[in-house]
């Protein structure tokens, strides 16, 4: 995200001082201020719809910055980010597409526009030897392009498909302390938020996570080692390697856990509070998360190279029966009968359905061709992903151009394939009684199955 506003590449750590006699432009105006504007709407031809009834959502966003380097050892940085859906009201329902690429809401139907706060920190330098980063920020541990189990600091899983990654940040203290004879770096992390994304307070000592990474360069090889503990979760280690073999660019990643994160459900009996019949249980011994993957560069011209890529995920803990799927989106819902006149169902985990982290096996593959020939403003992107475990697919091509020097235009259409009530290609069955539970007919577009996603944005910098 950083890198994308103002073009800071890593981490953000102090800079060594400037040559003497030469002022930096950061000292002659040391607060910058900017920002964008992602404008984006998303439609979903869903089959036996109308098309006038087709999905559509407009979740834009706005992001605006401060960063100021009073001197050249001490930063501050603080991004809020406005989240606005035109789409939604006060008596809509908004129905997910998770495999349209932008499964983050916009808003919600109780507030719209939000507001939230994306970074909110301060690094500076202890003795130019260890860098301090203190406050709500982002941290990506891993190598995976469309998978990455290892990226412990970040609570949501980041969505495969999204061209923009709208995640928030994690609130956290980071000591990065590098080893530059070696080009190696240890980085130790205290958290102060759930890492598993859970609704529980961390506002005692005991809830602090704490963990750390190593990474270590050996010729053109990469080897990242990282663990992460917080009270009320299983430890977890990864461990990621990264290197050239020829002309291929190979990397694994390995996420080694026991449990799961998240509430993981399995089929019983119904009972009368249970009527789907699904309890909770959790996963006992050794269950871990690994990515393979590689990718391949070739030049078609002298100015011009096309890039393909693969890459395959097993998660040890994911389902193999896509039976589950409807009870985890509609939040893995319990009859409360706490007041008999009038029960009511509750939703027991709203973020069940975790989407291309519910399978056991995943696999994806990916072709990006940028600046082809003379549309150097251009790019192209084709990427598939399936979920082994239940035969669904997504096929999207992604387009980019840069216009007027500062506008980005962004279109994307993507089709669905595969057995129907799969991840990828998500139906069920409305049960009959759902009007008169509900009080209401319930909206046509409910358990229908996609066919085809588009969408466009326009993007500015600020």
């Amino acid at each position: 995200m950083e890198a994308q506003l103002f073009g800071s590449g890593g981490s953000p750590n102090a800079v060594p001082p400037p040559p003497e006699g030469i002022i930096s432009r950061e000292r002659e105006d040391p607060l910058r201020i900017g920002g964008q504007l992602y404008l984006r709407a998303v439609g979903t031809w869903q089959e036996g719809v109308d098309p006038a009834d087709w999905y559509l959502a407009s979740p834009n966003l706005l992001d605006t910055y401060l960063d100021t380097r009073p001197n050249d050892r001490v930063r501050a940085f603080v991004l809020g980010r406005m989240s606005y859906d035109p789409t939604l009201s006060r008596a809509s329902v908004a129905l997910t597409q998770p495999s349209a690429g932008v499964t983050e809401s916009a808003a919600t139907v109780a507030s719209n526009p939000r507001g939230t706060l994306d970074q909110l920190w301060v690094n500076f330098d202890l003795g130019r030897r260890a860098f301090v980063t203190a406050g709500k920020q982002h941290v990506k541990w891993g190598v995976g392009k469309f998978w990455n189990p290892t990226d412990f600091l970040h609570p949501v899983k980041r969505d495969p498909l999204a061209v923009y990654d709208a995640r928030s940040g994690t609130s956290m203290v980071k000591v990065h302390v590098p080893w530059e004879a070696r080009g190696w770096n240890f980085y130790g992390v205290l958290a102060f938020e759930d890492l598993a994304g859970e609704a529980r307070a961390t506002d005692r000592v005991g809830r602090v996570g704490a963990g750390g990474r190593a990474e270590l360069v050996a010729g053109t090889a990469e080897l990242g080692l990282d663990a992460m503990v917080q009270d009320g979760h299983r430890p977890r280690f990864g461990v990621d390697l990264s290197g050239g073999v020829g002309d291929f660019d190979l990397y694994a990643e390995a996420a080694l856990r026991t449990g799961a994160d998240g509430t993981r459900w399995r089929k019983t009996a119904p009972t009368l509070t249970d009527p789907f019949g699904y309890a909770q249980y959790e996963p006992r011994g050794f269950t871990p998360q690994v990515v393979l993957g590689g990718s391949w560069s070739a030049k078609y011209s002298d100015e011009d190279a096309v890039t393909v890529g693969a890459e395959y995920f097993f998660d040890d803990s994911g389902y193999s029966d896509a039976d589950v799927y409807p009870f985890l989106a509609a939040g893995a819902p319990r009859l409360d009968l706490s007041n008999p006149a009038a029960p009511a169902l509750v939703q027991q985990d709203p973020a069940a359905f975790r989407p291309f982290y519910l399978g056991r096996h995943y696999a994806g593959a990916y072709a990006m061709l940028p600046k082809p020939g003379r549309w150097n403003n251009t790019i192209f992107t084709l990427s598939a992903l399936g979920n082994l475990s239940d035969r669904t697919f997504v096929v999207r091509l992604d387009h980019s151009v840069l216009v007027l020097t500062y506008l980005r235009v962004e279109t994307f259409v993507a089709g669905h394939m595969g057995r129907k009530g799969g991840e990828l290609r998500f139906a069920y069955e409305v049960p009959a009684g759902a009007a008169a539970f509900l009080g209401a007919p319930p909206d046509p577009r409910l358990g229908k199955a996609p066919v085809l996603d588009a969408g466009v944005a326009l993007r500015v910098s600020l």
